[in-house]
């Protein structure tokens, strides 16, 4: 069954959760330094093409948290997921028109020699092996100089705040309260991910043996 997500999850540090809630802002940044070097070279064709003088970017995970989500994107115990409800995010987003956003398409080698795919459409394709990813992104381009993209954020499309494995419990409660602290953020919730010690799952199986 092809089920719409019906979250995408932005993965970052609190450091710019704190940024991001304080000045309800999201920011679009220069995608060079993307470890992803497929990416970075059909941007820079892109933008060679297009005579464009900037290009940025910001990517969200469409697929429900996974372990190496976490280990790629917000390793450590600042590492934090910002949960955002599809609708909402995709309904904000098409609210500017110097922001185009698109969900991205995984493909094998072959399929994209078979068919012949255009420079605009590589920007939304990924080689297979990153379909674990299922990404979507949005973007900006511009033919000035800008080094950052600021949109502002409803909070009322975050969905809730997820805190990584690897921080110290003792710590989670400080954090909470902080995240409660900031103006708007008063009913965000926040929780600290189950994902490898999950008591639901600890039960069932406790249960087999």
């Amino acid at each position: 069954m092809n089920r719409k997500a019906k979250i995408f999850n932005r993965y970052t540090d609190l450091t710019a959760l704190i940024d991001i809630s304080s000045k309800k802002l999201i920011f679009l940044l220069d995608p060079t330094f993307w470890d992803d070097k497929n990416d970075v070279f059909f941007i820079s064709k892109y933008k060679e093409k297009n005579r464009l003088t900037t290009f940025l970017a910001l990517c969200f995970i469409k697929k429900y948290e996974a372990y190496h989500h976490w280990s790629v994107f917000a390793s450590g115990g600042s590492g934090v997921c910002i949960r955002f409800k599809r609708y909402g995010l995709i309904h904000f987003l098409g609210g500017f028109s110097s922001v185009k956003f698109k969900e991205i398409k995984y493909k094998e080698i072959t399929e994209v020699r078979n068919y012949g795919f255009s420079l605009n459409e590589s920007l939304f394709l990924k080689i297979m092996s990153y379909k674990d990813e299922q990404e979507f992104f949005a973007i900006y381009e511009s033919g000035n100089i800008e080094k950052i993209k600021e949109v502002p954020l409803y909070l009322s499309i975050n969905y809730r705040i997820v805190l990584s494995t690897w921080l110290p419990d003792a710590l989670i409660d400080t954090i909470k309260k902080t995240i409660k602290w900031i103006n708007g953020c008063e009913k965000i919730k926040a929780h600290k991910t189950t994902l490898p010690s999950n008591v639901n799952w600890l039960s069932a199986v406790d249960k087999l043996v």
